[in-house]
């Protein structure tokens, strides 16, 4: 089974087989009305495709399964995704921090997928100090899981004081390096990258990722911002 497969079969056990119970409620519903329509135990090709485009433009019991399933992806998936893990990358959530409007919407203003160029910039902005700024970030967020447990959220992680400075130390950084000839060179190839897909971000997208880093430190950092 590959890691995708065995995923989607942990997250389907863990909410009680919630997955297949719209899947259920279809099969059911086709296999009653294909009986009712039977003779002699055989069904028309025709008749029974009258019968799927019957179930596929909706019934009541859909409506119901669809409701109910809609709750319950609410209640067992939604929450957690504001959950913070010792497994996730609290360096990168952290830097991304000051710009995660930008990621929502249809279509959002700078897609998830153009991330990794923002963090070939990061990377490159801070070279051996990048290894520092992720363990710090570790080390804070394995701090807070000890004292929260499972219940650490990330807005908690975030208003931590000591995370605090490590964004502001952090965004200083990057944007005094933006500044220099090296830093302007490398945000302009790095944020204009092809990603596999084919699509690249525009100057405009890249433009609003560079304006939320400046003024996220000139609130936190007023006196440190670059001007």
């Amino acid at each position: 089974m590959s890691s995708r497969q065995h995923t989607t079969s942990q997250t389907c056990t863990g909410s009680g087989q919630s997955c297949y119970k719209v899947a259920a409620v279809v099969t059911d519903l086709m296999e009653r009305l294909l009986r009712e329509t039977a003779e002699g135990g055989m069904v028309r090709l025709d008749d029974a495709l009258k019968i799927m485009k019957l179930v596929g433009r909706g019934t009541y019991e859909l409506d119901l399964a669809f409701d109910a399933q809609e709750k319950n992806c609410r209640q067992g998936f939604g929450p957690q995704r504001d959950k913070a893990s010792s497994r996730n990358d609290p360096f990168h959530r952290l830097m991304v921090r000051p710009f995660e409007t930008l990621l929502s919407g249809d279509p959002a203003p700078y897609p998830r997928p153009f991330l990794g160029n923002y963090f070939e910039v990061l990377e490159a902005a801070y070279g051996e100090k990048y290894t520092e700024y992720d363990r710090h970030s570790r080390a804070q967020l394995q701090a807070l899981l000890v004292a929260h447990g499972h219940n650490l959220s990330w807005d908690t992680f975030y208003a931590e004081a000591r995370v605090s400075q490590i964004l502001v130390h952090a965004l200083r950084r990057l944007l005094r390096f933006l500044e220099t000839p090296a830093g302007q060179w490398v945000w302009v190839q790095s944020m204009s990258r092809q990603i596999p897909s084919g699509a690249r971000p525009t100057v405009e997208q890249s433009d609003l990722v560079r304006e939320a880093l400046g003024y996220t430190l000139r609130g936190l950092d007023p006196a440190g911002a670059p001007s």
